[in-house]
């Protein structure tokens, strides 16, 4: 029973430490992209130490108050579209060969961000983001693409350092 209790205390304390991070995100202008991604870090250690459930708990929570309370939509949009790759990532990364488990990874990415922009311009109508595009050139949004695969792998990478770190820390602790 103690053991339960300590797992869902983790995961809500991990939900608001990632609803903080995206709420924080708007503090600084570059941080559209950097607060979900910090964000989604919280998630490493709720996949680790919580059973699934209550880790896919955490993202759908801290999602849900992001998108209410983080003054950035495109964040918490951002978030809530792919904040869930961490949870994800040790089933993508059992695939073999190397080129499918990175395609699936890259078709995974672009479906997620490129639903969520669909999502953001047409349905929402976020005026700002519309404006955005419409004064961008598209060598600069093709550009913007390529730096957000770029962004993707690097985390990707990141995410794997991370984890590794926290369990080697996990085992010499035990």
């Amino acid at each position: 029973m103690r053991n339960k209790t300590h797992e869902l205390a983790l995961a809500s304390l991990l939900a608001a430490l990632a609803a903080t991070l995206l709420s924080l995100g708007t503090l600084v202008p570059l941080a559209t992209y950097a607060a979900p991604l910090l964000a989604s870090v919280a998630l490493l250690v709720a996949r680790q130490e919580c059973r699934a459930s209550l880790a896919w708990g955490c993202w759908l929570v801290s999602a849900a108050l992001g998108l209410l309370l983080a003054a950035d939509r495109e964040a918490a949009l951002l978030y809530a579209f792919f904040g869930w790759y961490p949870l994800l990532k040790p089933r993508l990364d059992a695939l073999r060969p190397m080129p499918l488990r990175l395609g699936v990874k890259l078709l995974l990415c672009l479906v997620s961000v490129g639903s969520m922009y669909a999502l953001a311009l047409f349905v929402l109508q976020l005026e700002a983001l519309a404006q955005e595009f419409a004064d961008s050139s598209r060598a600069l949004l093709w550009a913007t693409a390529l730096l957000g695969i770029a962004l993707f792998l690097a985390y990707d990478q990141a995410l794997a350092r991370l984890t590794a770190a926290y369990q080697k820390r996990r085992t010499r602790r035990s």
